[in-house]
């Protein structure tokens, strides 16, 4: 058979499957003697990406991975409980013998080397292992963990290839959030299952919460919700109760057993709650990073010496670049210096020179500073603090750039034509000594022409990088390298630690300068290494996902742009669609939207190509100090040039580059935490910048769409919110298509949209902002929706009191009674409404509806009904309405009834209610309009049976008994009909008379009342008693119609007093009603 690359993808293609170099050999009928060459082959595809490797194993791009067996059931209901584990430690847990600390090493191993069963026994409640997983050829994924608060998990596989796998809650509770893991896999696709078989690294060694003492033992409430409830520690001295500490957790890379908790000890105290460096090293905490060093590290680290010595500087046949003037260029807060620069302009082009710190002479392989730099992979910066790779001792001393110090680099030494193509490169080990160290802002202010006199002498030099930058740009630009220039933002903190402002970071041509000098020293390492067939790690970014760029496409056709990804986009025709965009109003937003169709750059050592920069070979070598695959390319520089041009054999390059490929899986998840750590920070920074400015109004442009509402961000405060879909109105829908949000009403919002928003809450624990919708640009303002402003709990606040009860009590006439009496028919007769006019219209339920601090009050019409209940209105603390006139009353008529309450004593809302006719009656009030003046509290009547009457003076209650009354003021006396019982006495202090008309009260129903008693002579002229109630006999007999008092019997005390006996009635005649008989 002919080893030709088409027949080996055929084979791949066939299979159903990831085929290894044995299987292949067998398939394809080869002699075990070509077993080298098929390995070459290969390691070829692999490099050109036509296929992937797994492990051990190759496979065609696309192909499902892992592979379950046939009979796998897919239900994840159907896993087992944890099986019980030995205690001890676990064999294989990927710790370094004799490190000393807690803190594990990461192993040095591909995923294929961890295919081991764990130290597991049978479960005695289910009689053995689960069926799915008897079987010791299971596939077995290693990756990172990631915890639900509901309990579950899922394990993301290391190589970014495949599906995440489910962990029911019993598997994910045996270990902690982002531990690196390696689970048995069982299921279907699209429905894996896995068994926690052990810890392969432990990622997070510390935790942040609120110290509670308790005694001799006490607990450590962490504030990460992932961990597994409180964490028990010791006593200590170092924090008070209630403050917030750092806990070194003790679990080490053992699996939990079920309901056994976390412990640890205290490590420090990190202030009162709501600190924000709290917040910011919890943050960092949760994703396994650490503001400290082991012991044994920081010990390394102190042992080298401040200086470079001579011997140093002559030994590893390092050249000496002293004399040549080297400058650095970074930013204005930054400390540890790892390139420096300089350039000479040549016949034809420029001699670039590009200097690395050389962290590979301190840091050896396998030593407590590698394993810890392996651990942590990247430096994390924070607004506040940078949580570095290396101790301070390195990061920002000996292998730090300083200016006027001798340091030991890594060169890489390049010339260019005019044009900006490579035209030679030359790698190799020197010592230097930087002659300045200059600022962005600095070069810049150079470079526009300005005065800046300790840097004016380096002008001649800024303006050869810039010239050669400049060419470089142009050659990637013509490649086809792709310049999406999003923004990026910063924090900017004050002098107290807490955030000022939030700013736009500016991308200056000095910025450029040293970025293109740093990709031009990265191609030129990367194409070395591609150039010699030897393994290393590289930068990968590969081709966008076709299905996530078609959408894109059809998204760019509703705003006008054109983007043809029928046969495949190049990153040259991508880079000339992005070109289009530039000044357009959706720019940014569009340019984020297709930041999301491409796919994420990784480490890995077995495939090559940098989609985004258009670049056939490209890694990282310019960034030793802040990131460990840069350090890990210095060092395999060093073992090439120590062999001395001697090439490894197959099986050492097989290995080395599943060793490299496990180191650069570990990079790559690193890095994606770190990014993590960033988001969250600048996101709690940004709630704690805004959280004081609730209510403020601001202008925005609307960034991203979902179903649950959209993004925007603020123009000048560049901070991004939410605003929740249902704000607008209800009946939202995502349309995926044109990337928009759809509303019922017609409604759409979509990316790049000018809007007037409010800040409605800015929470740093939650780290959320959201905001409301005021005005789109070019529209009216926004009316309010009513959905959107009822809190969860509503209350009524104009309700004081209970509503009256209906009917009667204790024989007294009830409610319909009294507004049947004023009605004019008979208590058991039905009310008959009157007819709607032929020109109105029934009103919606929401007619006339009004917005409150308490939700939304909704008016009806009155109807005939209400009309004949002011009394309840009144009683109940309303305002008393304007009466319609019986042409004017609109009866009733919908069947759905207008939702009320019904209250406690406190005016709580219980549950719904009928409506009840009298509360309707009401004055519908509108924003605009002035608040209605409640009127006084509402004075007890006469004391009575049952419920009491409260009754609103409309006007003082006037204290001379002789006034004369206002007759212009007094209702109308209806003639009383013979059939005609008065319901009881008038519950009213005022003194009348036969002859006096009664004085206006502030219900007519009471002065019909008190008019039909005078009538019918229950009330005669007489001294005004002291009160204005009488006894409960006296009421009594007042409401019994056709009863005589009975004159009642005095005690001589009484009688020589001229009083009565307490409770006993007045005589006739005297202004009081007497008892009497029945």
């Amino acid at each position: 058979m002919s080893l030709s690359q088409d027949h080996i993808r055929q084979l791949l293609a066939e299979a159903d499957h990831p085929l290894g170099v044995k299987e292949l050999l067998r398939l394809g009928g080869l002699h075990p003697g070509q077993q080298t060459e098929l390995k070459r082959a290969l390691r070829e595809l692999v490099r050109s990406g036509a296929i992937l490797k797994d492990g051990k194993r190759f496979r065609l791009e696309g192909a499902r991975v892992p592979r379950a067996p046939e009979d796998g059931v897919g239900s994840r209901r159907a896993l087992p409980a944890p099986p019980t584990r030995k205690r001890g430690p676990a064999p294989g847990s990927g710790r370094e013998e004799g490190a000393g600390s807690s803190r594990g090493a990461f192993r040095d191993a591909s995923p294929g080397g961890f295919r081991g069963g764990g130290d597991f026994r049978r479960d005695p409640r289910r009689g053995g292992r689960d069926s799915r997983f008897e079987d010791s050829n299971e596939p077995t994924v290693e990756g990172i963990l990631h915890v639900h608060r509901d309990g579950f998990g899922f394990v993301h596989p290391v190589s970014g290839e495949g599906e995440n796998i489910f962990l029911p809650p019993q598997e994910a509770q045996r270990a902690l959030d982002n531990d690196r893991v390696l689970v048995e896999v069982a299921g279907r696709p699209g429905r894996f299952e896995g068994r926690l078989l052990r810890v392969i690294n432990r990622r997070r060694e510390l935790a942040v919460g609120t110290y509670v003492e308790q005694g001799r033992h006490s607990l450590v409430n962490p504030t990460d919700t992932s961990l597994p409830g409180p964490i028990r520690v010791p006593a200590t001295q170092m924090a008070r109760d209630g403050d917030l500490v750092k806990v070194r957790l003790g679990v080490g890379a053992d699996l939990l057993e079920p309901g056994q908790g976390l412990f640890g000890e205290v490590a420090g105290s990190l202030g009162r709650p709501g600190e924000p460096s709290a917040e910011v090293l919890g943050s960092a905490f949760s994703q396994g990073f650490s503001d400290e060093f082991p012991p044994e590290v920081m010990d390394e680290a102190d042992a080298f010496a401040v200086r470079v010595t001579e011997a140093e500087a002559t030994g590893e046949n390092r050249r000496d670049l002293r004399p040549l003037p080297l400058i650095t260029i970074d930013g204005e807060d930054a400390r540890d210096f790892d390139d420096a620069v300089y350039a000479e302009p040549l016949a034809d082009g420029w001699r670039l020179v590009v200097a690395i710190a050389d962290v590979s002479h301190y840091v050896r392989e396998r030593s407590a500073l590698d394993v810890e730099a392996l651990n942590r992979a990247t430096s994390v910066y924070l607004p506040d603090r940078v949580l570095p790779m290396l101790p301070e001792r390195l990061s920002n001393g000996i292998c730090s750039l300083r200016p006027d110090e001798d340091r030991l680099c890594m060169v890489a030494d390049m010339t260019f034509d005019r044009q900006g193509t490579r035209r030679s490169s030359e790698l190799y080990p020197a010592v230097m000594r930087s002659v300045a160290r200059c600022t962005y802002n600095e070069v810049q202010d150079v470079l526009d022409g300005k005065d800046v006199p300790h840097r004016n002498a380096f002008k001649p030099q800024f303006e050869q990088l810039m010239a050669l930058a400049r060419a470089l740009m142009g050659m990637r630009k013509a490649r086809g390298a792709i310049d999406f220039d999003v923004p990026e933002h910063k924090v900017v903190l004050g002098p107290d630690g807490l955030p000022e402002r939030m700013e736009k970071r500016e991308r200056k041509d000095s910025h450029r300068l040293i970025e293109e000098c740093m990709l031009a020293a990265n191609e030129a390492v990367a194409t070395y290494f591609q150039d010699e067939g030897l393994p290393t790690v590289y930068r990968f970014h590969g081709e966008p996902d076709p299905e996530k760029l078609a959408a894109f496409s059809v998204l760019a056709e509703a705003y006008g742009f054109h983007l043809n990804v029928d046969d495949g986009v190049s990153s040259k025709e991508l880079d000339a669609f992005i070109s289009q965009l530039h000044g357009h109003p959706e720019q940014r937003a569009l340019n984020q939207l297709l930041l999301r169709s491409m796919m994420q750059a990784v480490y890995t050592a077995t495939r090559v190509g940098h989609y985004g920069l258009a670049a056939e070979n490209y890694l990282h070598f310019t960034s030793p100090i802040r990131r460990y695959p840069d350090l890990l390319v210095h060092r395999i520089l060093k073992g090439i040039w120590a062999r001395k041009g001697k090439k490894p054999s197959e099986a050492q390059l097989e290995r080395e580059e599943e060793r490299l490929e496990g180191m650069a899986q570990q990079c790559s998840e690193r890095e994606r935490a770190a990014m993590t750590v960033e988001r969250e920070v600048v996101s709690f920074y940004a709630a704690l910048l805004m959280k004081d400015r609730v209510g403020e109004e601001f202008d925005a442009t609307v960034a991203g769409i979902a179903e649950f509402g959209f993004f925007v961000e603020l123009d000048t405060e560049h901070v991004e919110g939410l605003v929740k879909a249902e704000t607008l109105g209800p009946g939202a829908k995502l349309d995926k298509r044109v990337h928009s949000l759809v509303y019922s009403n017609g409604r759409r919002v979509r990316v790049g949209q000018k809007l007037r928003v409010r800040l409605l809450s800015a929470s740093t624990v939650s780290r959320k902002i959201d905001f409301e919708a005021l005005q789109f640009e070019g529209e009216s303002p926004l009316a309010r929706t009513a959905g959107a402003a009822r809190p969860t709990t509503r209350r009524r606040e104009y309700v004081n009191e209970a509503p009256p009860r209906f009917g009667g009590k204790a024989g007294r006439p009830g409610r319909d009674d009294r507004e049947a009496a004023r009605a004019g028919r008979k208590p058991w007769e039905k009310p008959t409404a009157p007819t709607r006019k032929p020109t109105e219209e029934a009103a919606p339920w929401d007619a006339g509806a009004e917005e409150t601090p308490f939700g939304v009050r909704t008016w009806e019409p009155p109807t005939a009904e209400d009309v004949a209940s002011e009394e309840a209105a009144v009683l109940a603390g309303f305002e008393p309405a304007h009466v319609p006139s019986a042409d004017e009353v609109v009866p009733e008529t919908t069947s759905k009834p207008r939702p009320r309450g019904r209250f406690s004593r406190e005016g709580r809302r219980e549950e719904a209610a009928p409506a009840r006719p009298g509360s309707r009656f009401l004055k519908a009030r509108t924003e605009d309009a002035a608040p209605v003046e409640r009127a006084p509290k509402a004075e007890p009547a006469a004391p009575t049976k049952g419920k009491r009457r409260l009754f609103r003076p409309a006007e003082p209650v006037r204290s001379e008994p002789d006034a004369t009354p206002d007759f212009a003021g007094a209702p109308e006396v209806e003639a009383p009909r013979e059939d005609f019982t008065p319901p009881g006495p008038a519950p009213f202090a005022d003194r009348f008379g036969d002859d006096a008309a009664p004085a206006a009260s502030p219900h007519p129903g009471f002065d019909r009342i008190r008019a039909l008693a005078a009538q019918r002579g229950l009330l005669s002229e007489g001294p005004a008693p002291k009160r204005a109630s009488a006894s409960k006999k006296v009421r009594k007999a007042a409401a019994t119609p056709g009863s005589r008092a009975k004159p009642s019997k005095k005690s001589p005390a009484a009688k020589k007093a001229g009083g009565k006996k307490k409770g006993a009635g007045t005589k006739p005649g005297r202004g009081a009603p007497g008892k009497r008989k029945r």
